[in-house]
Parts: C-alpha cells; structure tokens; sequence
C-alpha cells in the first residue's frame, strides 16, 4: 500500500494508446473496507460525478492530477482506478485497484471550543515537594540527611538527643493513639488569604510548597542517655514548620511541635521551646516569647497535645525596584527530665536546616521584592504553572501540547522537569519573535480561513516555546538561548522558523484539525513550532500571562511550568517518530 504524508494528494498512472494518440487519465477514489475492497466512493472534486480528470499525456506516458487538501480524510485507508480517453475514444473498463493511505505526521483533533470556559487559576496548581531553581542557579540536589545524632552537653544526670530526620514514619502502635498533626491541628495555625492551602492542613511528613506556602513536617526520636551514653528512654515527636508569605513586607512562621506517639513513661517531662531564627541581611524578626506559644510547649508522659507558635519577619520596602534574597531559619531546643525529677543538660542546637530533604535543597529560599508594586515575597525555586485555557483555545493549547510533548526539549513540561525560563529583554524577545515568525505573510500563506472564529479574526504564526522565555527556538545560544534553531542548509547560522514544526489548522467535517503543513514533513528531533492558526486563540491564550507575571512575582531567568490542559488519544503509542506520526483526538482536562 502506497503512504502519502501530505494533506494534498498526487495520484498517477501510465496510459498507453494503441495508436499512439494522445491521451488523459479520469481519476475515481473509493474508500475501502475492512478487507481493502472497494466500498464507498469518494468525491474528490467538485464536479457532477466527484472524479479528477488529467491533461492530455503522450502514449506510454504517466498522467496526474492533485487531489486538494480536504478532499481526503487523513488515517483512512484508499483505492483508486483510472479510465483512458484519447479525444474520440473512452476506455471501456477501468484499471486495476491501487490502495493507498494518507498518514499525515502530524493530525490533532480539537475538541470544539468552549466560549464561556473561564479561564482557570494559577492559585490552583498542586504544590511541589522538588527545587526548580531560576536559569543559572546551581540545581545540584543535596545528598540528604546526614543520619547522625544531635546531642547535648552530658554530665552526671545523662544527656539529651534527637535522632536523624526519618525518611519513613515509623511503625509504633501508640502512634495510633496519638493521631500525629492531625488536619485539625495544623488548620488552626494561619490564616491563609492568598492563597488557600488546605493541602497543607493534610500533610504527611514530607516538604510541599507552592508559590506562597510551604509545609515541611519532620519526625525525629528524642533519646535521653545516661551519663556513659547508652539509652534509657525513647520517645517520637513531629515538628511542622510552616511558612506563609502573607504580607508585603513581611511573612509568618509557624512552627508545631506534637508527641508522635504518647510521651513514654520512661520520661519525667519533656520541653520544647525557640532558641532563635536566622534570616538573611535586611531581614528582622521578631522573636516569640514562651508566653506566646498556644497550648503548653511541655509533654508529661502520655500527654499527645500540640503546641504551635507564630513568628513574624519583617524586611525594608520601601526602596522601590528593589529585591533581596532570605533564607529564613530556625533553631530549637529541648529540655528533658527523666523519670527520677532529675532535669538532663538542655539540647538548644536543633537547627532546622541542618538536614535538609535531599530532593529540596533551597525550596525554603525567599525572594522578596518592589519591582511589581509595594512589595510581596515568593518562594523563588517553586516554579509557578501557568494555565493554558483548553477549552476556549484548543488551537493553541493542542500546538503546546504538540511541542511539549513530541519535541526532544519538551519545553514547560514539569512530567519532564524541562521549566520555562523567563526572558524580560522586550528587545530580544522581538528578535524572537521574528525569527520564528517574521517571514511576511507566513501565516496566511500557510493558514487556513476555517480556523478562524469570525469575520474580524486574523490568521497569527503562534510559536512555541514563547519568545519571551530562553528557551525560545529563535535565541541564539551566544545570546543565551537554550534551544536555538537553526535550519541545517542556513549559510548565517540564525535561528529561524524553518527549524521548527511546522502546523495549521483547518476544519474538517466540522472539527478543527492541527496538520502539519504540506510538505513541511517533521522528523521530530526539531526544537521548536510555529503553527498558523486563529489570532483570536493564539492571542486569547497568553492574554492572562501579564498578570500570572504580576501574581507570582516573576523576574528574568526565573522557572515556570505551562500546562496545556489538554491530552491526546493517539493511535500510536510511540508517536512522534518519523516511522509513529502523531495522530490523536484530544481532549481538555
């Protein structure tokens, strides 16, 4: 079977006259069944009968005719026949059968668009437990917890000490009785405004962060040994730090202490209270008094209460365009008494940073800035997702998708932990721009008008990845771009659309497709896409950014995630081969 990956179809045969007259070919499409036999014939023109006539050929030579975009339906299996006419004469059969199938490389299936779909919410993307650093930063994961002790001074009464941080909570029976920070507990601790984070009021132990919030819950073992070291008592405690950036100028620390399980009998008392925090320069804070604490900061034994205290962090903004960096700490101690009344040494040196989540380092680090408005403050390596509204721009939603899912540098897809990287130089950005899209005419002459909404829509070239972020395939890696773009007979060495994939839109019986252009055939290992489709969705789907921009605070090189809201049902599986064309229905989600 003959395969065509072109919208546009060229058929040919060979004709032969017996009196060596000139003579054309009448051309007739069937579509075939489930055996590869004929069963319905196809309209392939706009003619009475819906066949294509050849011109006039020499005997013995080979006529054709174009089959126009459209005609045939894309991933359908085809047989066509030929009859001759040499200007008095007409064949009176028809040739044999030949079949073919066209298998474009490239055809989505849009979902109709949705035009009251409002557009979702940047607030609402899941927190992260993973730094993602901005461009440059050194992203090199720490090894994790160091798997040692932390202990107190030791005399004669014994010495106090808490075990590593636990990767795994542990397995105790009293635990049960104990219901460890329970949703409860931790929702009375802030009151957040922007955003809401009941994910918080649920979290296992573990780091989870977002934009705004951030909830690390330790479990670690405090041990009391006598005075020669061997351990006489054991006990397991949760801590929960909670940080909220809920001010312009400032931002709020919670920190929870709770009996993992009950206090063990083996202990007298059990104290817990702040030694002090750690900031950053330029950052004050305002340290708790024990008086402050809500519920009592000490645990007899079988006592299982939380107790949570609020500290707050101030910082100057009153420079305008301004911005500084924290990296807020925070140190605790505890005093135990064994079972006898007998008070042990205190352990004031259980530094909160000491052993970080390993998959985590610096996902605490405060950005703090005034080049938005009056100040506000993000978590600067937990990217943000911006959010493409699928269901009321499915024709740009499906090219990032397309992009990000069958490029090799799948750009924006946090799956594949390939962030976005902000690019605010407005001049380079248009040298971006016209690079992949700068070619007069390109989207109309490569569009198509039943892509558009209405009358007063415009074909637009809509790239991807955005020109204004370093992975654009338009930056030039000396200009600091990621993904450059250049076409492999270029004589400049400038990146331009050419190297990219190269798609429009078009209806077909009633259901906008994503096609890759005639003849613009992509062998998938391209950087990049420029997809000619309607201005209305093309601009319709970034006109939220400024303000996603605003919202979370986003500076040159900082990370972010797009999601497409949209998937594909793909016939092949491994598609996005040159041997797997991606073809797919998509959907919204």
């Amino acid at each position: 079977m003959w395969s065509v990956n072109t919208p546009q179809v060229t058929l040919s045969n060979t004709v032969t006259d017996g009196d060596d007259d000139e003579a054309n070919l009448t051309f007739e499409v069937w579509e075939a069944d489930s055996n590869g036999n004929p069963d319905t014939k196809v309209s392939i023109s706009d003619s009475q009968f819906g066949v294509l006539v050849s011109d006039f050929v020499e005997s013995g030579s080979v006529a054709s005719v174009t089959v126009g975009p459209g005609k045939l339906e894309a991933n359908v299996d085809y047989l066509f026949r030929t009859s001759a006419y040499d200007g008095s004469l007409y064949e009176t059969d028809w040739s044999g059968w030949e079949p073919f199938r066209v298998e474009l490389p490239v055809d989505l299936t849009l979902p109709n668009p949705v035009s009251e779909s409002p557009d979702p919410s940047w607030f609402d993307a899941a927190p992260v437990g993973e730094h993602t650093k901005p461009l440059g930063a050194d992203t090199t994961r720490s090894l994790g917890s160091t798997g040692t002790e932390q202990c107190g001074p030791v005399n004669d009464k014994g010495q106090v000490c808490l075990g590593p941080m636990l990767t795994e909570l542990p397995d105790t029976e009293a635990a049960e009785l104990a219901d460890p920070l329970n949703s409860e507990d931790l929702s009375a601790q802030a009151e957040v405004d922007i955003p809401e984070a009941e994910w918080c009021d649920t979290l296992d132990m573990g780091i989870l962060s977002d934009r705004f919030t951030q909830c690390d819950r330790r479990v670690r073992q405090v041990l009391l040994h006598d005075s020669s070291g061997i351990p006489v008592a054991d006990t397991y405690f949760s801590f929960t730090r909670r940080l909220v950036l809920d001010g312009t100028d400032s931002f709020s620390e919670y920190v929870t202490v709770k009996p993992y399980e009950p206090v063990s009998d083996d202990f007298g008392q059990i104290d817990m209270g702040i030694v002090g925090h750690e900031c950053g320069e330029g950052c004050t804070v305002s340290e708790p008094e024990r008086s402050d604490w809500e519920g009592e900061p000490s645990w007899k034994p079988g006592e299982t209460h939380p107790a949570w205290v609020k500290t707050t962090h101030g910082w100057d903004s009153s420079t305008s365009n301004a911005e500084y960096l924290f990296e807020p700490d925070v140190t605790l101690g505890l005093s135990v008494q064994d079972s006898d009344g007998s008070w042990v040494p205190s352990l004031n040196t259980f530094k909160w940073s000491e052993e970080d989540w390993h998959q985590a380092e610096d996902l605490d680090q405060i950005r703090c800035d005034t080049k938005f408005d009056d100040g506000g403050c993000v978590f600067l390596n937990a990217a943000p997702t911006y959010p493409f509204n699928a269901a009321k721009y499915p024709q740009a939603a499906a090219h990032a998708w397309l992009i990000q899912t069958m490029a090799p540098n799948q750009p924006g897809s946090q799956s594949a932990d390939k962030p976005l990287y902000y690019m605010g130089d407005s001049d380079q950005n248009r040298r971006n721009r016209a690079r992949i899209c700068g070619e007069s005419g390109w989207a109309t002459n490569n569009g198509h008008s039943s892509a558009l909404s209405d009358e007063f829509d415009d074909l637009n070239c809509d790239e991807f990845a955005f020109a204004s972020t370093y992975n654009s395939g338009g930056m030039s890696a000396d200009e600091g771009g990621l993904n450059e773009a250049v076409p492999s007979d270029s004589t400049t060495g400038v990146p331009n659309g050419r190297a990219c994939f190269q798609t429009f839109a078009k209806e077909h019986e009633d259901r906008i497709h994503l096609y890759n252009i005639d003849g613009m055939i992509p062998d998938f290992t391209e950087v990049c896409g420029r997809s000619a489709i309607s201005g209305y969705q093309n601009q319709g789907s970034m006109s939220p950014f400024p303000t996603f921009r605003t919202d979370m605070r986003i500076l040159d090189g900082d990370a972010y995630w797009l999601d497409p809201r949209m998937n594909g049902n793909c016939t092949y599986t491994n598609g996005g081969t040159p041997a797997d064309p991606v073809i797919c229905t998509m959907t919204t989600t």
